[in-house]
């Protein structure tokens, strides 16, 4: 908090899970807002989750402790936080930080000025590129804070590269009065002292410098805590993904995803092409699934066969992970698949409290090919046989429900698109076509 009083401070702070990140920031921002005039606070996080539920629920918690003149006169909204009566250039206002949207920090110019970043580490560098942009003010500050997850980007060379422009901290979980010795103790007892997980959520330490995880822990811990239906979400089609394996420790996994909702059908081991493809059947036709995905990957194409001759033809395609991509900066499909699923969970995806599905999402390492350059994802073979960790089948059951466009019909004249992440590649469907985003 010195550090944020100094004129043009730079601070950049990791640390452990619960150490207190965002209460700082809250008091951050009302301090800044009330004892100065011509403030502008723009905040920023990599989604609308870590901003409104925890950082803007932590500052009107906060203002609720202030004095009552003061907290009456401090209005807290959807989306700014504003003092009565100081006019229009006395605010903080939240912004979600997408890649595809840069200028969430652009075009702010006060007297005072200071940029709070919430879980720093998922923000891309494209936001941090703009806001350099608006840093002219004599007296701009930024704060950046987060779990350090990642070994690349922006806040993790403010902590190496750029340490000499920033005052930065570590705070660990075992040094902090506000973590419990039994949190401490779960940790080490599920992954060990020595690995990246204890290091990135008790230690607040970056992983180790060779590993590259694709998906964060923190953007998977947020979407376990998106309490969703499915009735939320009737508008959008209903797709499944079946991951296939035949005999030996892998298994076979269905999972069902309808717009931002996503669900666990079913998952077993040592089952044959037949049987699956029955249990695939019963839930496509209870689910009214309108399309299925499934891995040929090995003995896949048995189950695709199957289900085409129980009459799903039309909606069943199979998937061949190893083929190109559509995107012409990744490897394969897989790597394709993988890319629409972390897409989709930073734009609120809710998937189910399973202590499997989390581990085998922030599993997979990701790399770049040495004679293409393009990003692949680490196969299964590899993290079986090298790293000697149980395969993602779950995860890639859920990945391949975003293997390509699923068009769902809407009433009579028109047909709607989805496509994971938010973007839209094309639309059919007459005059009353209608593009929503899932």
């Amino acid at each position: 908090m010195r550090a944020i009083a100094k004129d043009n401070a730079h601070v950049a702070v990791k640390s452990g899970h619960g150490c207190g990140k965002s209460t700082s920031l809250a008091w951050s921002l009302l301090w800044y807002l009330w004892t100065r005039l011509d403030v502008e606070i723009p905040c920023t996080a990599p989604s609308a989750h870590q901003l409104n539920d925890v950082l803007w629920s932590e500052i009107d918690s906060w203002r609720m402790k202030m004095p009552k003149d003061m907290a009456d006169a401090t209005i807290v909204t959807k989306d700014r936080v504003t003092i009565e009566g100081c006019g229009k250039k006395q605010y903080a206002v939240a912004r979600t930080a997408r890649r595809d949207q840069p200028s969430a920090l652009q075009g702010f110019h006060a007297k005072n000025l200071m940029f709070l970043i919430d879980e720093a580490a998922e923000v891309p560098n494209e936001i941090f590129e703009v806001m350099r942009g608006t840093l002219t003010t004599s007296n701009a500050r930024v704060v950046m804070t987060g779990n350090p997850t990642m070994v690349t980007g922006y806040f993790y060379e403010a902590f190496n590269s750029n340490r000499h422009l920033w005052d930065t901290y570590t705070f660990s979980c075992l040094d902090s009065p506000l973590v419990t010795k039994e949190y401490i103790e779960l940790m080490k007892q599920e992954y060990g002292e020595d690995s990246d997980q204890y290091r990135v959520r008790v230690l607040g330490e970056f992983p180790s410098a060779s590993i590259q995880q694709f998906i964060p822990l923190e953007l998977v811990e947020a979407a376990v805590n998106r309490h969703m239906h499915e009735t939320e979400y009737n508008f959008a089609p209903v797709i499944l993904g079946a991951d296939v394996s035949y005999f030996g420790d892998d298994s076979s996994c269905l999972f069902l995803r309808q717009g931002l909702y996503s669900e666990k059908l079913w998952e077993g081991m040592d089952i044959d092409t037949l049987e699956y493809a029955d249990k695939i059947y019963r839930f496509a036709v209870e689910r009214n699934a309108d399309k299925i995905f499934v891995d040929v990957t090995g003995v896949g194409a048995g189950v695709v066969d199957q289900l085409r001759r129980m009459g799903l033809g039309d909606k069943t395609i199979g998937v061949n992970s190893a083929a190109a991509s559509s995107r012409p900066e990744l490897a394969n499909k897989r790597m394709e698949m993988w890319y629409e699923m972390k897409e989709w969970l930073k734009s609120g995806g809710a998937i189910p409290d399973d202590r499997k599905l989390r581990d085998d999402l922030v599993t997979p390492y990701y790399d770049y090919h040495r004679g293409t350059g393009k990003m692949k994802l680490e196969s299964k073979q590899a993290i079986k046989k090298v790293r000697k960790m149980p395969s993602p089948d779950r995860a890639d059951a859920l990945a391949l429900t975003f293997a390509y466009p699923v068009r769902k019909r809407v009433g009579v004249a028109a047909e709607v698109l989805f496509v994971s992440g938010g973007r839209a590649r094309s639309i059919g469907g007459g005059p009353h076509a209608v593009l929503v985003n899932n």
